[in-house]
């Protein structure tokens, strides 16, 4: 049936607008200035208002950069400034002071503890004392560091049981060794809320749980669930920590609920390991590698060829709430990874109707546009419909099979006993939902 046929139907998808589809009113990623190279896990921080990208890995697989580039907003224009003294990528970074700390990390040589520190006033770099880890080297990916006034503390998986926790005063510039995390994770991103560190996501254990670190009390916590996805980038914004890993969902975490909302925002390239950043409320991701890649396996870590590209996008269009606002969107008070007889698992602000079963009666057009122009219609009842929108929901918030099946029913199945289509995630641009009268 052609799509020009269907103008008796009730046009329902305003109840599924606000997770699946994108409405002209919807913000829209405004393309920046690409990258001077493509790189995937550089080390990046903001100062005064422009984004420093600083090593990473390059195109070719296993060779890791030193340039040091840097983005004005204001002119969107890229810059180069002075060479970091070791290639490096997967390193800790954290920004304070006006400096940029960049530890850790694997250089064309093998894994690194050097600590180097930019300082973009002066455009010069200064070397300071190795991470205190003994004999131990930290692979990339699996060390952590952020800034709590005038200390910077480093999170680092030196062996496959728990992760040390260290201290370095940037008044003393003396390491002091802190309370271990027995947790496993790599790929993970951190933040810090109320003076306290949380380490979220990553890809060693599903599922994930969100940690806590207490400077005060020198404690680590559980703090809810994390994201099973790993290789993304967290930001501190209104209270929340905002996570970006595939863009056309950012995710919103809660500390004090615990809770994950998924904020809609337009389509984006799924994306992961790259650099993100906000400056006047305005979301800035850069570089990166296509999120449907064998990170760090078989394909190895380097950077793609055709993704250098820099998006942002403005998060007060997007209405990320703040502490004092209720978070609206898909709250997930459980574990982001379905299990069975998981009543955690309930999204419990989720517009797709699990319980009205009004909601279930009677037929609909699906119309799903694929990312090629291709267009599928497919006759179903709204129990299917329903079935479909739980799914794409559910996997745009990174839970899930990549693919779902639909049953053709007797629609155009020939001479076949029965015909199904399996539709895959990532090839799907947009649909539309029409309920019959």
């Amino acid at each position: 049936m052609k799509k020009w046929f269907v103008v008796c139907f009730l046009f329902v998808i305003t109840l599924f607008q606000s997770l699946q589809t994108v409405s002209a009113e919807t913000v829209e990623w405004k393309e920046r200035a690409d990258l001077p190279e493509p790189r995937v896990d550089a080390s990046s921080g903001v100062v005064e208002g422009k984004i420093y990208v600083i090593g990473g890995g390059t195109e070719k697989p296993g060779t890791y950069g030193n340039q040091t580039f840097v983005y004005d907003p204001k002119t969107n224009e890229w810059a180069r400034k002075a060479d970091m003294p070791t290639e490096r990528g997967g390193a800790a970074t954290v920004t304070v002071d006006g400096k940029i700390y960049v530890m850790g990390g694997r250089s064309n040589d093998g894994v690194v503890k050097t600590v180097e520190v930019y300082d973009p006033k002066k455009d010069t770099w200064e070397k300071l004392d190795d991470l205190p880890f003994g004999n131990n080297k930290v692979p990339a990916y699996r060390i952590y560091a952020e800034a709590i006034g005038k200390k910077v503390y480093v999170v680092a998986y030196e062996n496959s049981r728990y992760a040390t926790t260290y201290s370095y005063d940037l008044e003393t510039k003396k390491w002091e060794k802190k309370q271990n995390l027995n947790y496993e994770v790599t790929g993970a991103s951190t933040a810090v809320i109320d003076n306290k560190l949380y380490i979220l996501g990553g890809t060693h254990y599903i599922p994930q749980i969100v940690y806590v670190y207490d400077p005060e009390k020198d404690t680590w916590a559980e703090n809810g669930k994390g994201f099973t996805a790993g290789y993304y980038s967290a930001l501190a914004y209104k209270g929340k920590i905002l996570m970006t890993g595939g863009v056309n969902r950012i995710k919103v975490y809660d500390p004090k609920s615990q809770s994950v909302t998924a904020v809609t925002n337009p389509k984006a390239l799924y994306r992961m390991a790259h650099s993100s950043a906000i400056i006047d409320d305005t979301l800035y991701v850069i570089g990166g590698r296509e999120e449907n890649s064998s990170f760090g396996g078989s394909f190895g870590d380097n950077a793609n060829a055709k993704i250098k590209s820099v998006i942002s996008i403005s998060l007060k269009d997007l209405n990320i709430p703040s502490d004092s606002e209720e978070t609206p969107g898909d709250k997930d008070k459980g574990s982001t990874t379905p299990s069975e007889g998981n009543s955690g698992d309930k999204d419990k602000g989720s517009t797709t109707p699990s319980e009205d079963n009004s909601a279930e009666d009677g037929d609909a057009l699906l119309v799903v546009t694929m990312v090629n122009g291709l267009q599928k219609e497919y006759q179903l009842s709204m129990k299917e419909v329903n079935g479909f929108l739980k799914w794409y929901k559910q996997r745009d918030a990174g839970e899930g099979p990549g693919f779902y099946e639909i049953d053709e029913h007797d629609n155009n199945k020939g001479p076949f006993e029965s015909k199904k289509d399996y539709v895959v995630f990532k090839n799907i641009l947009m649909y539309e939902v029409n309920k019959y009268k």
